[in-house]
């Protein structure tokens, strides 16, 4: 499956980084939420590219202790962006793989591949806040 996302660039990264580091903790989303004390489909929602979910600074702190972090900036991505809104356009990677397993390898299994990212225009963010049929995610290809 192919599709499409208004995201922030730093969001999208902070939630690839909780995966992974919820993954190589080896625990499940289950586990992390009752760790942080949220509901269990906070960590699913937070986790899905589909959903326009966010972690504020206060739960990135909790999501740090919960997954025993050094650092907050184990849960940042690695280097600034360019850029704050973008449209990604993702193909989601189908995986028969329980989601809080490592690979053969020892890695995160790899669950997306960012085929595009194009930044959002200053008209098209205008148009989005004007559209009230926006939606965070579209379907490409099924």
């Amino acid at each position: 499956m192919i599709i499409e996302i208004i995201t922030s660039e730093i969001d999208f990264g902070v939630m690839e980084k909780i995966r992974n580091a919820r993954i190589k903790a080896g625990i499940d989303q289950v586990e992390l939420a009752q760790r942080v004390g949220v509901s269990e489909g906070y960590i699913g929602n937070l986790e899905n590219p589909k959903i326009d979910a966010k972690v504020n600074i206060r739960m990135l702190g909790r999501i740090a202790i919960a997954l025993e972090q050094n650092s907050y900036n184990d849960l940042l991505p690695d280097e600034v962006k360019s850029h704050d809104l973008v449209i990604k356009r993702i193909r989601l990677i189908e995986t028969n793989s329980r989601k809080h397993v490592l690979n053969d390898d020892g890695e995160v299994p790899k669950r997306l591949d960012v085929l595009e990212t194009t930044p959002i225009t200053e008209d098209e963010l205008k148009q989005m806040k004007d559209n009230k049929d926006y939606k965070y995610c579209r379907i490409i290809e099924e």
